[in-house]
């Protein structure tokens, strides 16, 4: 695994990784990661938050997490109110999870997802009952309550489109490989790759 910070400074792509003993951790180009302490352990799911005039979410995580999350938020002056976006890598529990809460809580934000998972963060439940046939009675316990997100919340994209957030102009790739409905979303302004599980 890279551990030398100098080579997480690629300047074609920054591999965003944190540090042991931060809840956040930031990097050029104001991109933070958020660790969301699954299950109480760190390392194991984080967000990255875009910060600027346009805030934006990467990857919110599962909604059991969101606690979590929130405190990171809270560290930089931010709430939920504050985000403008969430972008999707893809829509399984672990990364997207907590779309559905935090739109409920905001419902201004602007989601963005591949247009194969799209119609599952809309209506959730085959996604909830196919995470149940693995995790059974436990799947509330260790991702929390996933909800559905409003159509009108959600830009669905097919890889290609460009996103401005501000001076930031992030690039949606689609990515299938551990998901059909995977896109990769590249920061041009930080160099920085947001791969998901790609």
């Amino acid at each position: 695994s890279v551990t030398d910070r100098d080579e997480l400074q690629h300047p074609l792509c920054t591999w965003l990784w944190y540090h042991q003993d931060m809840h956040t951790h930031t990097y050029p180009e104001a991109i933070l990661t958020l660790d969301a302490y699954h299950m109480s352990r760190a390392h194991v799911v984080a967000s990255y938050l875009l910060l600027g005039d346009e805030p934006a979410l990467v990857d919110p995580g599962p909604a059991g997490t969101l606690p979590n999350i929130e405190a990171a938020l809270a560290q930089h002056d931010l709430r939920f109110t504050d985000l403008r976006y969430i972008l999707l890598t893809h829509i399984h529990m672990d990364h997207a999870g907590a779309t559905g809460v935090i739109l409920e809580r905001n419902p201004a934000i602007r989601g963005y997802v591949h247009e194969r998972g799209a119609p599952h963060l809309v209506d959730p439940s085959r996604l909830i009952k196919s995470a149940a046939q693995l995790w059974g009675d436990q799947l509330e316990r260790l991702w929390g309550r996933t909800i559905p997100v409003p159509a009108a919340a959600i830009t669905s994209l097919v890889g290609g489109e460009q996103l401005q957030l501000g001076r930031r102009l992030l690039r949606a790739y689609d990515a299938p490989g551990h998901a059909r409905h995977h896109l990769v979303w590249y920061d041009e302004l930080s160099g920085a790759a947001f791969v998901g599980d790609t």
